[in-house]
């Protein structure tokens, strides 16, 4: 069962393979978005671009359309910026939430 630690929040969790990012954290109490976003979010979508989240390590499936296009200025400067809702777990990761 791959394992998520998320790094600013000093917790790690244990998913099944294939369980979104997002859904994962919200099941967990764990917020991924910042402020007003955590009420007022696209709701895993991809539309909004309030979960982004830094890969720090781990592997995880390319970007997707939606990411590419969302976070084309963000991607730039730093490449390993994904959306939250848009990652697909399958391996153990490092991630580092904005929030």
């Amino acid at each position: 069962m791959p394992e998520v630690s998320f790094t600013n929040q000093n917790m790690k969790i244990n998913v099944e393979p294939g369980t979104n990012l997002r859904e994962a954290a919200i099941k967990e109490y764990i917020s991924i978005y910042p402020h007003v976003f955590k009420i007022l979010n696209c709701r895993g979508r991809g539309l909004c671009v309030s979960c982004v989240v830094e890969v720090v390590s781990g592997e995880v499936d390319p970007p997707n359309e939606i990411e590419l296009e969302k976070l084309k200025k963000k991607r730039d400067k730093n490449p390993n910026l994904r959306l939250g809702c848009q990652i697909t777990v399958n391996s153990d990761l490092e991630i580092k939430t904005h929030v």
